[in-house]
């Protein structure tokens, strides 16, 4: 798949949502017209959403979990999330801009429905959004191009993107040798050009990436537990944050999860963009 190149900006300021770009796309019973299908029975009846008839969706680029295309998103989380809207009988507005870090804040003022972009399941997060049903696991990863595993970053410089789980951890055990970078594009760059040792990075992400952009002798080297990063103890789970305030929402979204589990659509979406789809099983819901 051809893809225009990729900036992901994962700043931390609470108001980096402001002024989002909203875009529309339907997502029920396949019309290319505005608005649900007369004929389109919701799963769950009575849903209330931010605009009547949509669900509106925060995100950005991330692939393969999200891949903003034109008006819409796709990705396996994002293909999913369309999924959901033909269920719910909603179309779906996919608000952009921001980077990572105006997708949390977004679902917690109300400004969309949920968030999407490869977000963990954790015990802070509970406090703040809704956690839906896990969609999969997402193993993280040791990048480097000398085959370096999560024991052997003592004394090497580590790159990371900001907002990342384990970034407050790394810094306190690798000091001035761990750096944050605000988008994938230049950590990337600086492991290929040697700058840094190896990155840490969603597994699934980063040999995604290699696809269309590989780095010679670069491997990709799932974490293993660590004593300076609790982080890595467990294998995270993607969810879809909802607001705390839309009970009926967050519940609405788990059954449809469970639904496109059980029929074998999770497992497909998977498989389309190369991931093992034993991943799509990721048992009981768990918080890192």
């Amino acid at each position: 798949m051809s893809r225009t190149p990729r900036t992901l900006v994962r700043v931390l300021s609470g108001g980096a949502a402001a002024g989002l770009l909203a875009v529309s796309l339907t997502a029920c019973g396949g019309s290319d017209t505005a608005g649900s299908a007369s004929d389109c029975t919701p799963a769950h009846n009575g849903l209330t959403t931010i605009t009547e008839g949509e669900l509106t969706v925060a995100s950005y680029d991330y692939a393969p979990a999200t891949i903003l295309e034109g008006e819409g998103v796709t990705g396996m989380e994002g293909d999913l999330i369309n999924e959901i809207a033909k269920l719910e009988c909603l179309k779906v507005t996919v608000s952009t801009s921001g980077g990572a870090g105006a997708v949390i804040p977004s679902v917690q003022s109300k400004r969309v429905d949920i968030g999407s972009g490869n977000w963990l399941r954790t015990k802070e997060r509970t406090k703040i959004v809704y956690m839906s049903a896990p969609l999969w696991s997402d193993p993280q990863a040791i990048v480097s191009t000398t085959g370096l595993t999560s024991d052997d970053l003592e004394g090497k410089v580590i790159g990371s993107v900001a907002g990342n789980l384990w970034n407050d951890s790394m810094q306190k055990w690798l000091g001035d040798k761990f750096k944050i970078y605000q988008d994938d594009e230049s950590i990337y760059s600086d492991l290929k050009a040697g700058r840094i040792d190896a990155l840490v990075a969603s597994s699934a992400s980063a040999n995604y990436r290699f696809k269309d952009a590989p780095i010679e002798g670069a491997t990709v080297v799932n974490v293993k537990p660590n004593a300076n990063v609790p982080q890595f103890a467990a294998v995270g789970q993607v969810m879809l944050p909802s607001s705390l305030d839309n009970d009926a929402l967050g519940k609405a979204l788990d059954e449809d999860i469970q639904k496109l589990r059980e029929d074998g659509t999770i497992k497909k979406l998977l498989e389309k963009y190369g991931i093992d789809p034993s991943v799509g099983e990721p048992g009981a819901p768990t918080e890192l």
